[in-house]
């Protein structure tokens, strides 16, 4: 809720409109006539002046961030607008600015009252200077923002930190602390179905709630979908082990699955995996035509991809009434390398940076992630092999490969 640009503005504009009347209620513990010896007012035009400004900046602001996501939606993928969203240092310089014009409208009605009278309004002059401050701060941090807000690399820093998050999350505790789903467990074929209300994209399963209602129920649940996926209305989204589930259960149920129009990074790491190859691939597209930029992409993906490679954890899972399944390796590969390997097959310099890559993580991780490694790798050659029309460049890629 916290990443929502409006819920800080809330909580902002709530705190700048509560800050008046605190000064209202601070009144007596000013002494008499110290009004006159700081010019408390003075007030009254630093109110008009904060109140005209911020409006301006805010509206400015707005102007500069939808720009910044507009920019960033032509220039490096439709998706990365989604990480540009969750902007948090954007979303507390825009709710200060709010919150700045808040302070200042309700100051200027309330002075006009009776309940401000001379050490109230020295109160409020004190609040005044405080609130300038925070003005000054946030702008400050709005102009070194403002550097590098939609540029390729911090978008793409912005994008590898989230994706790292959830890779690292499902390495530690692979299927979210839930069983493997795998081809061999049996489903239960007379057990309960729960589907989906809705149609949408599951962005969350909440296991731990799954476990609960599992353990009131004395059943066990079978996740049938991946977080990712996307689901029809009334597509199964889990089964339980027993035929006559109880209805509350079932409506709590279906609350454990996040549904919603699109994905987010917390639980999908395909999904930044993802998006991350969309930059690669835009900048591959002939009207930019930047293979460096995919290079770097390559460079960063191979750092993620190995983040998946966690130890094995022979403990038993902490939810064990719940089978989730489990995150293939070649989706991670079929997400990034693979694309970028179609997109980048008349490019030498981008076909020997997928096979060091690959490579790299091929040497570096183990069982199923080196096994998929492996078959990206063979099924990158094969398109650069196919793509490339020089024979000089399909050696140096065959000697390449050989080499890794």
């Amino acid at each position: 809720m916290l990443r929502l640009l409006y819920v800080r503005i809330i909580l902002i504009a709530a705190l700048s409109l509560l800050s008046v009347p605190l000064a209202a209620l601070l009144g007596d513990l000013i002494p008499p006539g110290l009004a006159d010896r700081i010019g408390a007012a003075a007030v009254d035009p630093i109110l008009a002046t904060l109140a005209t400004s911020m409006l301006a900046v805010t509206t400015f602001s707005l102007t500069v961030m939808t720009g910044a996501h507009r920019a960033a939606w032509s220039q490096w993928g439709p998706r990365t607008h989604v990480i540009l969203k969750d902007d948090t240092a954007t979303h507390s310089i825009l709710a200060v600015f709010v919150g700045a014009y808040l302070f200042a409208m309700s100051g200027m009605v309330l002075r006009r009252t009776p309940i401000f009278g001379e050490q109230e309004s020295v109160a409020l002059f004190a609040m005044t200077m405080l609130v300038i401050a925070l003005i000054v701060v946030s702008i400050i941090r709005w102009i070194a923002h403002l550097e590098d807000l939609g540029s390729f690399g911090e978008t793409l820093a912005q994008v590898e930190r989230r994706a790292a998050v959830s890779l690292q999350a499902l390495a530690k505790t692979p299927c979210y602390g839930a069983h493997a789903l795998t081809e061999e467990t049996e489903l239960p074929e007379d057990g309960q179905v729960l589907r989906a209300p809705q149609p949408g994209y599951v962005q969350q399963i909440f296991v731990e709630m799954l476990q609960e209602l599992a353990q009131r129920a004395e059943t066990r649940v079978y996740v049938t979908v991946y977080v990712g996926d996307y689901v029809q209305e009334g597509q199964e989204l889990a089964r339980f082990a027993c035929s006559d589930l109880d209805a509350e259960v079932a409506g709590d149920a279906c609350r454990a699955f996040a549904i919603e129009g699109a994905r987010t990074f917390v639980q999908d790491p395909l999904f930044g995996l993802s998006v991350l190859g969309d930059m690669a691939c835009r900048a591959l597209s002939p009207g930019i035509n930047d293979p460096s930029t995919a290079i770097t992409v390559i460079d960063r993906l191979s750092s993620l991809v190995l983040l998946a490679n966690g130890e094995q954890n022979d403990k038993s899972p902490a939810c064990d009434r719940v089978w989730l399944r489990p995150l293939p390796p070649d989706a991670l590969f079929a997400e990034t390398f693979d694309r970028i390997a179609r997109d980048g097959a008349t490019n030498i310099e981008v076909q020997l940076a997928l096979q060091r890559a690959l490579a790299a993580i091929g040497m570096r991780s183990e069982g199923e992630l080196e096994q998929a490694a492996r078959r990206s790798a063979a099924r990158s050659l094969a398109r650069g092999l196919a793509g490339l029309s020089a024979a000089e460049d399909r050696d140096r890629l065959e000697r390449a490969s050989r080499g890794s």
